[in-house]
């Protein structure tokens, strides 16, 4: 039994031995192959990037050695595409040229073929790199790949090489069923810009619902005014989620001429929609607006209530001083939010501070607005000591709204 315990632990410390005698050995190749990977990127790269700063139509490899190894010519990629990321203008055409001549864009056209999605989804990343029209049509078939990321990458790939054929397929896969590639697919057009308006316009009514949403939330990032009649033909439309997006997309395109419709929009039965219409409103800063924001601070829903005190608060002084008319309203819930807002843009803050002004006009001011705030103002120390100024008239009006006793009254 011993003879045969001593066999076993012979046989598994000659096996750990085999082991980390392979792992050595394996890590000495890779140390090895690294080294001569930096010798020969070394020798290689002085003649590449020559060949990127020239003006001439000398091709590239008239800059390179005559005979390149297979390790050459995979250095010789590793560069140019190093290179792809980073420059712009013809020295991007002159990189694509020489991937093109290199025979690089045929080799991940062929990988896109590949059984490993991971290689599949690699060839897709570089051919956007390699920015090479030759590579859009196996592109655009590779968006039916089966795998999402592999579809992804092909959706970014054709983003970058840019162009109709290229931006079309992408439009289309705005429909892909899953949500988490179609919002990559959309990030890709907002990036795309001008291009993908010019695509996304006329398909809008092609695509399903989903996409169609997605589409809405593109055009409105891309901020085109060309896109600002189908997101008013779109506040009409019959469902709320549409009307909504298209309210938010006005919004971000801000042009102010957009704001009659917002304004119509604030009296939308859908609460979603009335509060993009008045956070749009906002953002468009047209004072026409003021009035119906003043109106929808007495809104049911909070959102509402909310976006429409933050649209008052960034419409200026006009827009300030809605909100502090607002602290009178009889509806407690458009106080609460007045407060809250007038909070939020330290606007209190500063009326407080002005109520110890030596200035008698800014002091005057503040204590004008603060008999406006109501007991639900969350006000701090600082204007609970200004109630014990010296001055009468401070006192007097601090103590009426702090509840504050005036010093040396009653308790």
């Amino acid at each position: 039994m011993r003879a045969i315990m001593i066999q076993i632990v012979t046989a598994v410390g000659v096996l750990l031995a085999g082991l980390t005698l392979g792992i050595a050995i394996n890590k000495a190749l890779r140390e090895m192959g690294e080294a001569i990977d930096r010798r020969r990127r070394a020798l290689l790269e002085p003649p590449v990037f020559e060949y990127l700063g020239a003006t001439t139509a000398k091709p590239l490899p008239g800059y390179l050695p005559k005979r390149l190894s297979g390790r050459d010519r995979r250095l010789v990629e590793e560069i140019l595409l190093g290179a792809a990321r980073i420059v712009k203008g013809g020295t991007r055409d002159r990189i694509t040229a020489a991937l093109e001549g290199h025979g690089s864009v045929q080799e991940a056209i062929g990988a896109l073929r590949s059984r490993r999605r991971w290689k599949r989804a690699d060839a897709a990343e570089n051919l956007g790199l390699m920015r090479s029209r030759e590579a859009v049509e196996p592109l655009v078939a590779l968006m039916n790949d089966p795998e999402p990321e592999v579809r992804i990458r092909a959706a970014r790939a054709l983003g970058i090489i840019r162009g109709t054929t290229s931006i079309r397929p992408l439009v289309r896969a705005l429909a892909d069923p899953s949500r988490w590639s179609a919002i990559r697919v959309a990030e890709i057009l907002i990036n795309v810009g001008a291009e993908a308006v010019d695509e996304l316009l006329p398909a809008y009514e092609t695509l399903p619902r989903h996409a169609r949403l997605s589409a809405l939330d593109v055009l409105g990032r891309i901020r085109s005014l060309r896109a600002i009649g189908l997101m008013k033909r779109c506040l009409e439309d019959p469902d709320p989620d549409i009307r909504a997006r298209a309210a938010h997309g006005l919004g971000l395109i801000g042009d102010s001429g957009t704001a009659p419709d917002l304004i119509k929009a604030l009296a939308d039965p859908e609460w979603p929609v009335r509060a993009m219409a008045a956070k749009g409103l906002g953002r468009i800063g047209n004072p026409a607006a003021i009035p119906h924001l003043r109106g929808a601070m007495q809104d049911r829903q909070w959102w509402v209530r909310a976006n429409s005190g933050e649209a008052l608060r960034s419409l200026g002084p006009a827009g300030r001083e809605a909100l502090t008319d607002m602290l009178r309203s009889e509806d407690p819930f458009a106080r609460h939010m007045a407060v809250s807002q007038l909070e939020e843009g330290h606007i209190i803050e500063q009326y407080v501070s002005d109520l110890t002004s030596t200035d008698p006009e800014r002091r005057a001011a503040a204590i004008r607005f603060i008999d406006r705030v109501t007991a639900s103002a969350r006000l701090d120390d600082r204007t609970r000591q200004a109630a014990e100024s010296t001055q009468e008239s401070v006192r007097r009006a601090l103590g009426n709204i702090l509840k504050t006793p005036s010093p040396g009254g009653p308790r």
